[in-house]
C-alpha cells in the first residue's frame, strides 16, 4: 500500500503542476479567464497548500530513507512470547532452520497443548522444521581426533536421530489430540538437508523472521556407544542473540523479510522427506 500511495500521489502531484502551470500561462493571455480567476484568492492558497504537502510528502520520504532498518536484538530464551503472539491469527504458519529443533518443540508443544481447550483465533497451525540430515555422514557436529581434526560419528548422528524422532512423536501425539477434538488442524512436517548445524532462523506467519546462528561449538564428552571416551563438537545457541527482522522497520526490514522467506522456501523444495 505504501508503495502504490507513493507512485499515484508522485504522479497527481507532477500532473496537478503541469495543469497549474498551463492554467498560470492561459490566464496570462487569454483575458477572460485571467479576470475569472483574478478573485479566486482561495484557489491560490489551495495551490499553496497543495505543493506544501507534496514537499512535506517527499521530506518524510527522505527522511524514512535516511534511517536504518529496524531490528531489534532478542535472546533466544525471548523467543516464546513471539511464539505466543503468533497464534492470534486464524492461520498459523511456522518455518524454522535449525540443529534438531528441540527450542522449537518444546515451546510450540507448551503452545499447541493448550489449543484443545483455549483455541481463540486459531483454527489452522502449519508447521514446518528443517534441519541437517544426520542420516547422511557429517562433520559438523563431529567427532573429535586426537590431532584435534573433526570427522564424521555415526553414533552421535544416531542419538541425534532418536532425538528428533523423539520430537516428531511429542508433536504428533498432540495432532492426535487435537484432530479428535475437531477445532484446530495441526500439520507438522520435517524434512532435511544437507547443512551443517550453524544457521537458527525461525518465520512467524511469513511477516516476522528471526534470525541467528549456533554461536558457540562447545567440546562435549559422549559416554555412549563403542568409544565411551570421545568427545564431540557440538553446536550450542541457548545462550544465542537472535536479530528480529518486523515488518514495522521499513523497506530495509520488509526486503530482509522476503529474502529470508525466499531463502526458506527453496531450500525447503530441495530438502529430503522425512523416511520415518
Amino acid at each position: 500500500m505504501s508503495d502504490f500511495q507513493e507512485r499515484t500521489e508522485s504522479a497527481v502531484t507532477r500532473w496537478l503542476l503541469v495543469a497549474i502551470f498551463g492554467l498560470g500561462l492561459v490566464a496570462q493571455f487569454v483575458k477572460p479567464v485571467g479576470d475569472a480567476l483574478q478573485d479566486k484568492a482561495f484557489l491560490g492558497g489551495a495551490l499553496l497548500s497543495l505543493i506544501g504537502y507534496a514537499l512535506y510528502s517527499s521530506v518524510q520520504r527522505l527522511i524514512a530513507v535516511s534511517k536504518p532498518a529496524v531490528r531489534d536484538r532478542v535472546g533466544s530464551g525471548e523467543l516464546a512470547e513471539h511464539l505466543e503472539d503468533a497464534f492470534d491469527e486464524r492461520k498459523v504458519r511456522i518455518g524454522f532452520i535449525g540443529y534438531t529443533g528441540e527450542t522449537l518443540v518444546d515451546q510450540l508443544a507448551r503452545r499447541l497443548e493448550r489449543l484443545k481447550t483455549h483455541p481463540g483465533p486459531t483454527r489452522n497451525v502449519e508447521v514446518r522444521i528443517l534441519l541437517p540430515d544426520f542420516w547422511e555422514p557429517n562433520v559438523l557436529p563431529g567427532k573429535l581426533t586426537a590431532e584435534g581434526e573433526v570427522e564424521d560419528d555415526p553414533e552421535f548422528r544416531a542419538y541425534l536421530q532418536s532425538k528428533i524422532k523423539d520430537y516428531r512423536d511429542s508433536l504428533e501425539r498432540i495432532k492426535r489430540v487435537l484432530d479428535r477434538a475437531g477445532v484446530v488442524d495441526l500439520e507438522v512436517e520435517f524434512r532435511f538437508f544437507r547443512m551443517p548445524a550453524l544457521l537458527k532462523l525461525y518465520l512467524l506467519n511469513d511477516q516476522l523472521v528471526f534470525e541467528g546462528y549456533y554461536n558457540k561449538l562447545e567440546k562435549t564428552d559422549f559416554p555412549f556407544g563403542a568409544s565411551a571416551d570421545r568427545r564431540i563438537l557440538d553446536p550450542q545457541g541457548y545462550n544465542s542473540t537472535l536479530t528480529r527482522w518486523h515488518p514495522s522497520g521499513g523497506k530495509d526490514a520488509m526486503e530482509a523479510i522476503q529474502a529470508w522467506r525466499e531463502y526458506f522456501e527453496e531450500v525447503w523444495g530441495l530438502s529430503r522427506r522425512a523416511g520415518w
